[in-house]
């Protein structure tokens, strides 16, 4: 298939989906509707199924995958402690670490505001 062709098929699924969008916010009945839209009935409801079938195969795969996927992490001995600043960074502070050093580091982290 054809780029073109592939574009033409996206554009007439586009047209055909607002189209049935309009109808459905117009409460007019589909007769009346395509009258009024110079739209063929048969056309309507040929396009309204197909989109309808797309849509409940969309809702189908979404209900048949997981919600929920399992992750595991590395373990990281490495980082004692994490502070996760107001700037949205993140501090991690190795258990090697004396107090003294962590008491600057945080004297610094205040009087910059970031915590």
């Amino acid at each position: 298939m054809s780029s073109i062709q592939t574009k033409s098929n996206k554009d007439r699924r586009q047209f055909w989906q607002t189209v049935i969008e309009t109808w459905q916010n117009s409460g007019m009945p589909v007769s009346k509707f395509c009258k009024a839209e110079g739209l063929s009935e048969g056309s309507f409801y040929n396009w309204r199924k197909r989109l309808s079938g797309q849509s409940q195969r969309n809702k189908q795969a979404e209900l048949s995958s997981p919600a929920f996927i399992e992750v595991s992490m590395a373990n990281r001995d490495h980082a004692s402690l994490e502070l996760v600043l107001s700037s949205g960074h993140t501090l991690r502070i190795g258990s090697g670490a004396e107090s003294k050093t962590l008491s600057d580091v945080i004297s610094v982290l205040r009087q910059a505001g970031l915590c």
